[in-house]
């Protein structure tokens, strides 16, 4: 499987003439780091660059005249955008097949060419996708507004996306978007999510070794909201420790900016979903004691005590064992005191 370079995102256009953009992370001739460059490619495959003010309100990406619909089986998509994808020689077989539950509408794509094997994620942002926000509704009573609309939720991980990377957290390249039928088309992250990780220690009685790996999670948390943006998701589920022990956030669809009360929904959120896992409190709290000091590493003690108020555990209630939740809201008050 090929590396895919993280440094390609882009742009979506009104125009006829297909448009990406080049985020640059390094400095290389004539670009300047972090510089955002569009690339106008027009039917006669001439390029023509020009620099781009701001991508801070929400980035445009390269929306395919060939729209991210059927991939399976579709040698003439990646043949005729391959160059775009970081995919080398001919192409011989594309395989797409379910990654996770049906109810995530998330898809590996698989493409073998001459020189090896490609990966990517294609994420279909439908209404039939509004199923798996069903907790999300109910988490009304902790006053959280949601996105449920298609097009709402892939805005929102499009903008995400740049908010996440100025925080210095780790987020999965986006390819390329296909607004019409709200889809998306991501780097594939190899390696597991931490709700798995939890899982296995848990059978394993080892939960202590994934406590460095909380207390980054805490400060990764902890820098975002810094940064004026919450995760509206954040659990354990939605981070994935790649094969070489970096940590990517992903399933961005309710995240925004503007909202620093629900702060608290992200630290209660991510605390109670890790509780689910275990009966009693103990080895629950070991995970839970690890986040919140890395936390604290750069977050702010008043989120902790609006994650611990009575509204926001609410919807957990029959999620999470009853000893569980007092005793993870104890643990959020210790900390902000």
């Amino acid at each position: 499987m090929h590396s895919l370079s993280p440094y390609c995102s882009w742009v979506n256009n009104r125009l006829p003439a297909l448009r990406f953009n080049l985020l640059a992370k390094q400095k290389t001739d004539g670009i300047i780091r972090g510089q955002v460059l569009s690339i106008s490619l027009e039917a006669s495959k001439m390029f023509r660059w020009r620099g781009r003010a701001q991508v801070e309100e929400m980035p445009s990406f390269l929306e395919l005249p060939i729209r991210l619909n059927g991939l399976a089986g579709r040698v003439d998509f990646f043949t005729e955008f391959g160059s775009l994808l970081g995919v080398r020689g001919e192409v011989i077989y594309v395989e797409v097949n379910p990654l996770g539950s049906f109810i995530n509408e998330v898809d590996h794509v698989t493409v073998i060419t001459t020189k090896g094997q490609y990966d990517f994620v294609l994420k279909t942002f439908s209404s039939w996708g509004l199923l798996k926000w069903f907790p999300l509704w109910i988490a009304s009573y902790a006053r959280a507004n949601f996105s449920v609309s298609g097009k709402s939720r892939l805005k929102n991980e499009l903008r995400a996306r740049i908010a996440l990377e100025k925080a210095g957290v780790k987020v999965p390249c986006l390819y390329c978007y296909d607004m019409k039928r709200m889809k998306a088309m991501y780097e594939f992250i190899e390696g597991e999510n931490l709700d798995e990780q939890v899982k296995t220690a848990r059978k394993n009685d080892n939960v202590e070794n994934l406590e460095g790996t909380y207390e980054k999670v805490g400060l990764e948390v902890a820098k975002i909201h810094s940064s004026g943006y919450i995760l509206g998701d954040c659990k354990p589920a939605n981070v994935i420790q790649s094969s070489n022990g970096q940590l990517y956030y992903v399933d961005l669809e309710q995240a925004r900016s503007g909202n620093k009360r629900l702060s608290g929904w992200d630290v209660c959120e991510f605390l109670m979903f890790t509780g689910r896992f275990f009966l009693l409190p103990k080895k629950a709290r070991k995970l839970c004691e690890a986040f919140l000091r890395g936390y604290l590493e750069e977050g702010d003690k008043k989120v902790l005590r609006e994650a611990a108020s009575i509204k926001m555990s609410q919807p957990f209630v029959g999620l999470v064992s009853p000893a569980v939740i007092q005793s993870l809201r104890s643990l959020m008050l210790e900390y902000a005191e």
